[in-house]
This record gives C-alpha cells, structure tokens and sequence, in this order.
C-alpha cells in the first residue's frame, strides 16, 4: 500500500478491550465452576456506565456462555486461544503467528460469536467511536487518498461514512470484528469491488502469505521507467511495466488482492496518457517554455514530473509523475520518435530539432 494509518488513530479501542476482559471472565468463571456476575456487574467497572445500557450486548454474552458450557473444557481453551490469537493482528500480517478460523472452532460456538462481535461492530457506530477513528485518520492523512490504491478520495468525517473494512475477513475471524486494530477506512471501489471478503492472511490454496499491516506502513516507491513507449495498444501507447520498490510479499499481496497493476494500467495510464501529454502542452505554455532542442525538452519533462513528484499522492499526482519521468528516461536515452511526438505537440512548429551541445 501507499502509506500506512497512524496506529495512534486506534487508541479509542475501549470497546474491544471491554469485550476481551467480559470474555476472559467468562472462561474463567466456567473452568472455575464458580459464579459469573449478573449484568451489568461482569461488565468492567471502568467501562459499565457506558455499556449497562445495551441490553443486546448481554443477551450475546448469555448465548455465548451458554453454547461455550456445552463444550469440554479443552474446547472451550481453544475458543479462548483463538479469540487471542485472531486479534494479534501485525503478527498475523507478517506470518509470526498462525490463528484458527471459526470454522475450525466447535460448530456449536460459530453463531453466538459471529451475532456477539458484529452486534460488537455495529455498537462502534452507535457509540461514536467509528466516527472518532476515521477522523483522526482523515486528519492524519495529507492526501485524504485511499492508501490502498491511491486514486479514490476520501470525503471529510461530517460526509456520509467511507466504507471500514475488516482487514482480517469477518467471517473467518469474527473474534477481531469490533478491533479497530483490524478495520481500517478504504475507498468503496478498494472495498466492494476488489478485497470483498478475500482472505488477506491466505492465498485460495491456503498456502499462508504476508500483507502489509495498515498502521505500521511506511509505503512503498512507483516506478514506470522500465515501460516502452509506442509498444502498447494501438502502437500510440506505452507498454507499461509497473514496479514497486521495495518489491516484497506484501507488495504481491497487495496487488493480488486490490488488482493495482491491472487498475493503474486500465483506468488510468491507458485513458490518461494522451491528455496527460496535452497538459504538459499547456504547462509549457504557460511557463512560456518553448523547447527548441532535445536539451530544452529534456529540462521542460524533467521540470513537469518533478513538480508532480512534489505533489506526492494527491490527484494521482504519483501515476503522472511516473510517467514524465519514464518519457524523460527514454528521451535521455536518445529515443528520437518519442522525442519528436512530445515535441511535434509542444511545439508544433519546430520541425528541425537542435541537438544539445
């Protein structure tokens, strides 16, 4: 991904907190044969004047509890093991630690989970804390771009909410669906479209896979210059050859799992190309360069992407950077047919390039 959420955006995580310790509680007291508080007493103290309320919340708890007392005591371990396991999301992403899904948990236990954590989700809504945590990341990220594919923006926190994802898929980890350390805001296209449920922790052969951990990425490099002009459709286009640097497992991840190169090349660099060209036209204009020689078109393309380089993610500024400084590689390199169609609309009129000193 192209940059990473501060993890400080998930210090209102008091929801998911409460639910462990209830949980704990709850295993305890059955492995104890002892007494379990009646509501609202087995909710934390610290958190019980804002949850004794919610009413649902303990009808969950009681399904839970009755399901885990059908179960052995070795069952209802792995239950816990598994709740700990899910959450420990950085160790997950990068392949430290394996964790059971639900299906691999008692069936008796599958329904009162899954009804107890999205009844979990939904209480973050209700109780403003999805609010919060969107717009410390919204405040925190200077593009207010979506990390994940860097094209789709994100609207301000009184606009109608962004889609929040569960990174780690609720229907196989259901115990993390109310961590904020696993739901991260991603554009509705980043969402719906390509991630959907996928599994981000496994490939569809189960064969286990790392993926960036979205608050703890420090982003990654984009680069074009490897891409051939006029080898692409129609023989006007580039032939594009999209590198990330670092090229790691979790870049392939990503791209696996959000399609990038395939939307990068579809949607943007193919539709763009021609008008991205007819721009850089009229910033020559109007910085009144009026390149006379390969040297003065060199210096104008260079100037153009690194104007875009310094606009960084915003408006897809990156895409656009990427290609002024492939076409100014492969001018430099002496690529005379490039040279003279980026020429030929800058400047029309110049027909007989003189050759830098």
């Amino acid at each position: 991904m192209l940059f990473g959420y501060p993890v400080s955006a998930t210090a209102e995580n008091w929801l998911h907190e409460c639910l462990r310790e209830i949980l704990c509680s709850i295993h305890t007291s059955l492995k104890a044969a002892a007494t379990l508080p009646a509501w609202p007493e087995i909710i934390p103290a610290r958190y019980r004047r804002r949850l004794e309320k919610r009413r649902g919340l303990e009808d969950r708890l009681n399904n839970y509890k009755t399901a885990l007392e059908k179960l052995t005591t070795a069952e209802q371990n792995r239950i816990l093991q598994a709740f700990h396991d899910q959450n420990q999301i950085d160790l997950l992403l990068s392949c430290q630690l394996n964790c059971e899904a639900i299906g691999d948990l008692p069936e008796a236990i599958h329904e009162p989970v899954k009804k107890l954590f999205e009844f979990g989700f939904e209480l973050l809504t209700k109780l403003e804390i999805r609010d919060k945590h969107y717009k410390a990341i919204y405040d925190a990220a200077p593009s207010h771009t979506c990390p994940f594919c860097g094209c789709e923006n994100f609207d301000a926190p009184e606009a109608p909410r962004e889609a929040l994802d569960h990174y780690l898929a609720e229907s196989k980890y259901p115990f993390a669906a109310s961590n904020l350390r696993n739901l991260v805001p991603m554009g509705n296209k980043c969402n719906s479209r390509y991630k959907l449920a996928e599994d981000i922790l496994s490939q569809k052969n189960g064969t286990r896979r790392k993926s960036f951990d979205p608050y703890n990425c420090t982003g990654i490099r984009f680069s074009l210059n490897k891409s051939q002009p006029f080898a692409g459709k129609t023989g006007q286009l580039p032939r594009w050859q999209i590198e990330f640097e670092p090229n790691t497992e979790e870049v392939i991840t990503w791209d696996e799992v959000f399609h990038i190169q395939e939307r990068y090349e579809r949607d943007v660099l193919n539709p763009k190309f021609k008008s991205w060209l007819d721009d850089f036209k009229h910033w020559c204009k109007s910085a009144k360069i009026t390149p006379s020689s390969d040297q003065e078109l060199l210096d104008g393309i260079n100037s153009y992407a690194t104007l875009y380089e310094e606009m960084g993610i915003s408006d897809r500024a990156f895409l656009k950077a990427a290609v002024f400084r492939m076409l100014h590689t492969h001018c430099q390199q002496g690529d005379q047919r490039l040279i003279s169609l980026i020429m030929n609309i800058v400047n029309p009129g110049q027909t007989n390039l003189r050759q830098a000193p």
